[in-house]
């Protein structure tokens, strides 16, 4: 595999780079960029534009700039130069053998196998090249996902956009505090949720499940035309939402599918950039009509981002899980079949997704205070990784364990019913209306997605193939 190069993430549009040079700054040049697009395989290197739409590789130098350029241009420039150099220090820390840094750099390979390498290390390993703590271990997992001196920040408090991601989602950027507070706020039969236990949130998102697939042909994207478009409905209903801003919502949600990867892997300047505006476009509309819907008094700022964190953190959650559970699923034999025969197990089927093959595989803390981890002495602010697929396989966890899946803190305090909730009825609908589902053709999966292995693609197609007629 080839390093990715800098250039694979060309600084904003109509902003200016001066490179220094051992006779001083040269003039600035204005780039024109090229918007990065993700390889056509996963084997592709991350920087290659895909073979169906011609692309240019690199920014094209098309005029002389100004010697001098705003100073909000200069930040954003720079906000794009750190978000390049985060990831090259990833990308080279998989170059040097470091499997947490292999992790990162989301490959073509095998994860498990670079998960499995950390477990070799013991219970608490430390990747060197990227200063960060990495578990696969049951057990740590465990104490750094519920102690209160692991938290989603900094000991210091430092804002997003001012560390290593600078692009990372603000609406996932939760400290434990915030979230114990805004997580009642989504429960069944809250303020933000009209339905008042599981079933009937299941019941309701088997009806758009339903109306999705009648609306595909015989051949679809199980990741694009069906299990990204279904959060979104399911969500605008439970939130109440009027249909004008419904179907706004449902339109603009799955542009959101870049930010947990986002929290960890640096994403191309504008996938980043377009997942950010996505994520204000859905927090505004969520704010103003949960207001509207509130009356004068509105609705309360807790509320609206209550709602906000819940979808953004849901929608992509939901997509990956439905499709892994098929896939997995489909590579065991008989499996589906069994489902089909019996749709009530569909339940049981994401259960064991969540514990063998999480659709979230990486989560990451950083120490508020100093504290002791698998016997080592951790000062405040190190940042520790804990592997959940491999931690939810561990062969030394206690026979029966609960299946890890979700993190029970931060964003998925608010999401984590929802997901298992829609994922699970929408597995169900799948085993009900089309029993003879098939591959149709290699899945893939997308670049820089180390956190959730996202499906890029997943073509199906309705029916088992037949012989033509001699």
């Amino acid at each position: 595999m080839t390093a990715e190069p800098l250039s694979a993430e060309p600084l904003p549009a109509d902003r200016t780079r001066t490179d220094p040079s051992p006779a001083g700054p040269a003039p600035a040049k204005r780039l024109t960029a090229v918007p990065p697009a993700e390889p056509a395989s996963p084997g592709s290197p991350p920087s290659e534009p895909p073979t169906t739409e011609p692309t240019a590789a690199e920014p094209v130098v098309t005029e002389p700039a100004p010697t001098t350029r705003p100073r909000a241009g200069l930040a954003e420039a720079l906000v794009a130069r750190r978000n390049q150099l985060t990831r090259a220090a990833q990308w080279f820390a998989g170059t040097e053998g470091d499997p947490y840094g292999l992790l990162l750099r989301a490959g073509a390979d095998d994860p498990a196998r670079h998960e499995e390498r950390v477990r070799e290390r013991g219970p608490l390993y430390r990747s060197a090249p990227l200063d960060t703590w990495v578990t696969a271990h049951r057990a740590v997992a465990e104490q750094v996902l519920t102690d209160p001196a692991f938290d989603g920040t900094g000991p210091d408090g430092t804002p997003v956009g001012l560390d290593g991601l600078p692009l990372r989602s603000e609406l996932l950027s939760l400290d434990r505090a915030t979230a114990a507070r805004l997580a009642p706020l989504t429960a069944f039969g809250g303020p933000l949720l009209w339905a008042r236990e599981e079933n009937c949130v299941a019941q309701r998102a088997a009806t758009y499940a339903r109306r999705l697939l009648e609306g595909c042909g015989e051949h679809f994207d199980l990741a694009e035309d069906f299990a990204r478009r279904l959060p979104g409905p399911v969500l605008a209903e439970q939130f109440s939402l009027p249909d004008a801003a419904h179907e706004e919502f449902a339109r603009v949600l799955p542009d959101c599918r870049h930010a947990l990867d986002g929290l960890v892997c640096p994403q191309p300047y504008a996938t980043a950039r377009a997942t950010r505006t996505a994520e204000a476009t859905v927090a505004a509309l969520l704010a103003r009509h949960l207001s509207e819907a509130a009356g004068a008094g509105g609705a309360g700022e807790d509320t609206a981002r209550a709602a906000a964190v819940l979808a953004v953190s849901a929608a992509e959650t939901t997509a990956v899980l439905i499709v892994d559970t098929v896939r997995r699923l489909r590579a065991r034999t008989g499996a589906w079949e069994r489902l089909t025969a019996d749709p009530a197990l569909a339940a049981e089927a994401v259960r064991e997704t969540l514990r063998t093959a999480p659709p979230v595989r990486l989560e990451t803390r950083t120490t508020r205070t100093e504290t002791t981890l698998a016997g080592t002495e951790l000062p405040a602010g190190a940042r520790v990784a804990v592997l959940m697929a491999a931690a939810g396989r561990d062969p030394g966890a206690p026979a029966g364990a609960a299946p890890l899946g979700l993190a029970p803190d931060l964003h998925f305090a608010l999401s984590a019913p929802l997901i298992t909730s829609i994922a699970g009825a929408a597995l169900r609908t799948l085993a009900e209306t089309l029993p003879h589902l098939r591959e149709a053709g290699e899945p893939v999966i997308r670049p820089r997605s180390p956190v959730l292995l996202a499906p890029a693609r997943f073509p199906v197609a309705k029916r088992e193939s037949t012989p033509c007629a001699s």
